[in-house]
């Protein structure tokens, strides 16, 4: 016996599907190879059983050819399905579906990916229960029902990539299941068409455009076809390529596996090799800890995952190997330094949770000859996945370079004998409502704004700025700021360069520099920033000419063209005139004091700031010899 399509039937007031909205939102961004990865190993990784053994997850690539490619279609019941298929053909998507049944007919050959992974839960659940592992999986869209706050995803949107990468958008899934069923055996074998909504040949019937593989219970038109079970699913199973251990866990088939995104379809030796990279890329926290096992096998060969194959993540490892030597500053390479970063977690807006909770930063000083993923840290959670590789290359200008780890909430103590406490899980559940659908960043959500009281918004972004904040006082250089701040200052003035008809009353260059010192700071009441300073000649035969103070907007850590104005510059010295002159069209304060003077102190602030845009200020000075009287 064999399975079936059947296609549930729709009335013709009921709502149409052009296709999948949830494919849509998946596809949003960067639907390249990287989305299917994260998402397909997250889903694993998720399900792992709660044992001491990892999830083992294989990724199977085969292009079946020939009597081998005509022997599987027939066991998907390739026929009824394409019936159904070319009546889709009007919608968007239904062409692009007929466009690959074309190309799959050509070329008589047709690209499967089987994804096998062992050691984590199966399809548990009834056909049409609430809730479960089947129905998240494979019925519901949009439902999510992983165990707890704090999986890898919360959104029930991931699946969504094994029916986008499809070509012909069907998915095939074989399931041992950790727990015995009552009624059934092991294994578990459906499969899932999405389909455009489509009507009959003779139009009296509409489909939902949904369709199912499996078994049909009754004759009753419409009706949708359940799992098949036990040795009638092994049988199906090994027609379908789709045979797997005898170990809990679940085989999910892509039929026609493509990247939607790709100007062209690349070959299986080359697809594993970015499979292998990116599970690594992307999931070396879970593969270091032991979690997670990934290979990729392709015309007969496996590959395993290896962090050892993939050295340019090895610095991000030994921040954790080496945190328990960690040394306070970062004085040599592969020195390991670390530090806590406060994160106050506001209460649920049912008044639970709440917490001042706390992110650890592991940052390591590079050694000569690690430039990949240089002056990145990587933002880890408990579920094991890196959410995002955060680029503060700008920040160490001029400094150390380095590699940097933030973990959070139950990975907080990785590569400690600490465990997670209390408050980590306060900070866990509130790190996964900031990420977005692609679980690929900590940002301010819908889900936050749901579930948080005010300070979220504080909390989440305030991460990043004090990462960096955090960053830069580790990887500067070792220096007695209290002397060389004045000299810096100095330095950065520009002096003398100006002829002035021809004529130079200047000193050399090199001896034309000043001193001082100068503060800028942000007034959250006055919403403008303050600042003020002094200066003075290093040379006692010099005097200042003119001071000149604007005011400049900082992207990352490099400055831009933009200016902000000056409202107004004071001076407590003696003689000294005051202008508020434009440059450039935007507003400087200017001073000019009177001739013999030495040192010159101003205070002042800029106009209101809405977009508190990092600014910083810059002193010009104009030095020149001193005159007689």
């Amino acid at each position: 016996m064999s399975g079936q399509w059947g296609f549930t039937t729709s009335r013709p007031t009921d709502a149409r599907y052009g296709d999948d909205v949830a494919k849509y939102a998946m596809s949003h961004g960067e639907p390249g190879l990287k989305t299917f990865v994260r998402e397909v190993l997250q889903n694993s990784n998720d399900a792992r059983l709660d044992n001491d053994q990892p999830a083992r997850v294989t990724f199977k690539l085969e292009s079946l050819e020939g009597e081998e490619a005509i022997e599987y279609l027939r066991a998907l019941d390739i026929e009824t399905w394409s019936e159904h298929a070319n009546l889709a053909t009007d919608t968007e998507s239904g062409k692009h579906i007929a466009e690959a049944i074309e190309r799959i007919n050509d070329e008589e050959k047709i690209r499967v990916l089987t994804i096998e992974d062992e050691n984590t839960e199966g399809l548990l659940g009834e056909e049409n229960a609430d809730e479960s592992n089947f129905t998240a999986l494979v019925r519901d869209v949009l439902f999510s029902s992983k165990s707890g706050d704090t999986a890898g995803g919360s959104y029930g949107l991931g699946k969504a990539v094994l029916w986008l990468y499809s070509g012909l958008s069907l998915v095939m899934f074989n399931s041992t299941l950790s727990e015995p069923n009552p009624k059934d055996q092991s294994p578990r074998l459906i499969g899932r068409t999405r389909l455009p909504t489509h009507k009959s040949e003779h139009g009296d019937t509409v489909y939902q455009g949904h369709g199912w593989y499996g078994g049909l219970n009754g004759d009753e038109e419409g009706s949708r076809p359940e799992s098949v079970w036990g040795e009638e699913a092994e049988s199906i199973a090994d027609d379908l390529e789709l045979s797997r251990p005898d170990a809990p866990g679940t085989s999910i088939q892509v039929v026609d596996f493509r990247v939607p995104t790709a100007e062209e379809r690349q070959d299986d030796e080359e697809l594993a090799d970015q499979i292998t990279e990116m599970a690594i890329e992307w999931f070396w926290p879970a593969i270091y800890r032991g979690d997670l096992e990934v290979a990729v096998e392709v015309e007969g060969e496996t590959k395993q995952a290896s962090i050892d194959e993939y050295p340019q993540y090895e610095p991000f490892t030994s921040c954790l190997d080496d945190r328990d030597d960690s040394v306070s500053e970062l004085d040599e390479p592969e020195d390991v330094a670390q530090t806590a970063i406060s994160l106050d977690v506001p209460e649920k807006s049912d008044g639970s949770g709440g917490a001042d909770g706390q992110l650890d930063l592991l940052v390591r000083r590079a050694d000569t000859g690690e430039y990949q993923h240089r002056n990145e840290v990587a933002f880890v959670r408990g579920a094991g996945m890196v959410v995002e590789y955060y680029d503060r290359d700008r920040v160490v200008v001029g400094n150390q370079d380095f590699h940097a780890v933030l973990l959070g909430g139950r990975a907080r103590p990785w590569g400690t004998d600490e465990t997670p406490q209390d408050v980590d899980t306060v900070v866990e559940e509130f790190l996964t409502a900031a990420e977005p659908p692609q679980h690929d960043e900590w940002v301010r959500t819908e889900t936050l704004a749901n579930s948080y009281s005010r300070g979220f918004r504080t909390a989440v972004e305030g991460i990043k700025s004090d990462v960096t904040e955090t960053l830069r006082g580790l990887v500067a250089p070792d220096v007695d700021r209290g002397t060389t701040g004045p000299q810096r200052l100095g330095n950065r003035f520009k002096i003398g360069n100006k002829s002035r008809g021809g004529r130079s009353d200047r000193e050399s260059p090199s001896s034309q520099r000043v001193t001082g010192s100068t503060n800028i700071s942000f007034d959250e009441v006055y919403t403008h920033w303050s600042f003020d300073g002094e200066v003075e000649p290093l040379n006692d035969g010099n005097e200042i000419r003119s001071v000149t103070v604007s005011l400049i907007r900082m992207a990352e850590e490099r400055a831009t063209s933009d200016r902000l104005p000056v409202q107004n510059i004071s001076s407590d010295t003696a003689g000294v005139s005051i202008s508020l002159p434009e440059q450039k069209g935007v507003q400087v304060g200017r001073l000019k004091p009177a001739p013999g003077t030495s040192k010159v102190s101003f205070e002042g602030v800029s106009t209101e700031d809405y977009r508190q845009v990092e600014t910083r200020m810059k002193v010009s000075v104009d030095v020149a010899e001193r005159r007689e009287e």
